[in-house]
């Protein structure tokens, strides 16, 4: 593998705007996959120093998304504590690995959008908002429940529309907002769920930008937010806070006018009071019992 090569898979990671965190994060393993077995190196030793760099290059890509930094770092620990005999031996270990916690991340994904389908029931009306792999799975399960659904554009690149397509095509009645109309119609519903980019140790979580008001609308016309993403999202109680990452104005689309700066935050932080519930593979956690 070349240097150029090594930088389009940085660059790719860091400049999808169409996967979730769950996604790029296995996306990322894939790729380290891939490289444990094409790489150049001389031995073991060499193997494994390069594909450490690939790792933390690949962790810093997308510094919102905390399940590409504890997977990854997963997969650096296994590399780390594990004495290969030979080059294709670090090779297949490295594979191996990096496969394995991709199956544990799906399994995670299932087992979360599980949990979500038991606790929300048949017959609700759902509003969500951006594009979260953990809510498309629970809509799955409930599409011949009699869910129906809510979902916001969500600027500025519209995720919403790929969840639009996919409900349409599973015939589930939904509503296509803008995301300014998220406190009009939260009082229709019977719940708001969302996914998350993050959870930090307190609870508070890291979505796309409009959760935060969101979760505010819910809260002052009294209806559940509900929060379902893999524990695999969770920071420990010693990490930083994770940075908002800050893309490109043009996606914006707005003329270049003298004197105007044009912002393109993709992330907020939703306080961990306004949660109703999170839900994991583990299962439902009330704010009574903690995050």
């Amino acid at each position: 593998m070349t240097l150029t090569q090594f930088n389009l898979w940085i660059a790719e990671i860091r400049n999808d705007r169409t996967r979730g965190a769950s996604e790029l994060a296995r996306r990322s393993l894939e790729l380290l996959a891939e490289a444990a077995r094409s790489l150049p190196a001389t031995d073991a030793v060499e193997l494994r120093e390069r594909l450490l760099a690939l790792a933390v290059a690949l962790s810093a890509a997308r510094p919102s998304m905390t399940p590409i930094q504890n997977l990854l770092r997963r997969w650096r620990e296994t590399l780390q504590s594990s004495a290969a005999p030979n080059l294709a031996g670090a090779r297949c270990l490295a594979a191996e690995q990096a496969e394995l916690l991709m199956a544990a991340s799906r399994r995670a994904v299932a087992e979360c959008a599980a949990h979500t389908a038991e606790l929300l029931g048949p017959g609700r009306t759902v509003l969500t908002h951006s594009l979260s792999s953990t809510v498309v799975e629970a809509c799955r399960l409930l599409k011949d429940t009699g869910l129906r659904m809510i979902i916001t554009e969500s600027r500025p690149l519209g995720e919403g529309r790929q969840l639009a397509e996919r409900l349409s095509a599973w015939n589930v009645p939904t509503t296509y907002i803008t995301d300014a109309q998220m406190g009009l119609f939260v009082a229709q519903v019977d719940a708001v769920l969302v996914g998350a980019d993050s959870v930090l140790a307190d609870g508070t979580v890291i979505n796309k930008a409009g959760t935060y008001p969101l979760a505010l609308a819910a809260r002052d016309q009294g209806v559940p937010f509900y929060v379902c993403c893999e524990r695999f999202k969770w920071r420990a109680l010693d990490d930083p806070p994770p940075e908002l990452e800050e893309m490109a104005p043009a996606e914006l689309d707005t003329p270049n006018w003298p004197g105007v700066t044009v912002r393109n935050v993709y992330f907020d932080l939703t306080p961990a009071r306004l949660v109703s519930a999170w839900i994991a593979e583990t299962g439902v956690r009330w704010p009574d019992v903690g995050p």
